[in-house]
């Protein structure tokens, strides 16, 4: 009777499950189908994407940032001028709305604040920066954040927020502090073997007030002090109180070996100091190197152990073999 009663039951619940589980993927085929009709790419490109000026306190410059939306749809844009603060050595920043010592937020008005950018067009914004009158000189720095509006009804794989930040950077004239050093240069490794590039570190600091974009040549020279390559470092800005690494790649051509140095000279600034740094590393391709030395020194031992055959070979070859008995002369009579 037990067993009778309880089939009924299994028989139900199965078949709820099975109407429950054909629901929720007929709902999650129709949100994935939704999903995909909403293009979810949005493209956009600003420019300029570094803005460095100079201004004197007190003075209001205009200038325009022009956005492009490269993608297949409309979007809304909010422009809106915040503060960074660099972060790292390698040029990243950190997008914040406090206050930082070198800010211009406060400064800086982007028109208009809010648009609608057609596909395949661009929208100019006029910024002005009013440069307070009592600012300390030296470098001042943020940027106008362009961030998009997403939909009000979100989807699977709709749109989201995106963010594009060029950099601001305002030289405020007065008198101002340059002043900056080679904290490291160094290569990758100090030992090469059969690598086909040859990295370059470069970490320069600005101790001074005002941001600086240096000049800067890496002379290789060989062990006989001959050189051999010339290069050019990335230019880049380094703002006051930051460590900039530069990376240089070097991708020696022909045969390479032995032991090599390196100068770095950097020039900075509007009174073009100069700073110079050394380093040098060993190149030694053992994978090219070893296979013919051993090649050499069995052919040596071969010729080594044959000396005296091939003498005797060559004294045959020449007629002046010693070996053959010579003819007796005549006896005297």
């Amino acid at each position: 009777m037990i067993l009778s009663m309880r089939k009924p039951y299994v028989t139900t619940l199965a078949a709820l499950l099975v109407i429950v589980l054909t629901l929720s993927f007929v709902e999650l085929t129709s949100l994935i189908s939704r999903a995909q009709d909403i293009p979810n790419t949005i493209s956009l490109a600003v420019s300029p994407q570094i803005l460095d000026i100079t201004a004197n306190p007190g003075e209001s410059i205009d200038n325009t940032f022009r956005l492009t939306n490269a993608s297949d749809q409309s979007v809304e844009i909010n422009a809106i001028a915040k503060n960074f603060r660099p972060v790292g050595e390698e040029g990243a920043v950190d997008i914040t709305t406090d206050d930082t010592t070198f800010s211009i937020a406060s400064w800086t008005t982007a028109e208009p604040q809010n648009v609608v950018i057609q596909p395949r067009t661009t929208q100019d914004f006029a910024v002005n920066i009013a440069v307070p009158a009592n600012v300390e000189p030296g470098s001042h720095y943020g940027s106008v954040v362009f961030s998009t509006v997403p939909p009000e009804q979100e989807v699977v794989g709709a749109l989201v927020s995106q963010e594009i930040a060029p950099v601001i950077l305002v030289k405020v004239a007065g008198d101002v502090v340059e002043a900056a050093d080679i904290e490291e240069f160094k290569t990758g490794q100090s030992f090469y073997s059969n690598e086909n590039t040859i990295t370059f570190n470069s970490r320069l600091s600005n101790t001074g007030s005002v941001h600086f974009k240096p000049k800067g040549i890496i002379t290789i020279k060989n062990m006989w002090g001959s050189q051999v390559a010339e290069l050019e470092l990335d230019r880049r800005n380094v703002l006051p109180g930051t460590i900039r690494q530069i990376t240089t790649e070097w991708q020696p051509e022909g045969f390479t070996v032995g032991r090599y140095s390196a100068t770095l000279s950097i020039v900075y600034g509007d009174s073009d100091e100069i700073r110079i740094s050394e380093t040098s590393f060993i190149v030694f391709p053992y994978q090219t190197i070893l296979p013919i030395v051993a090649v050499i020194s069995v052919v040596g031992l071969v010729g080594y152990k044959s000396r005296k055959r091939l003498a005797l070979a060559a004294r045959v070859l020449s007629g002046k073999d010693q070996s053959q008995p010579k003819d007796k002369k005549p006896e005297d009579s």
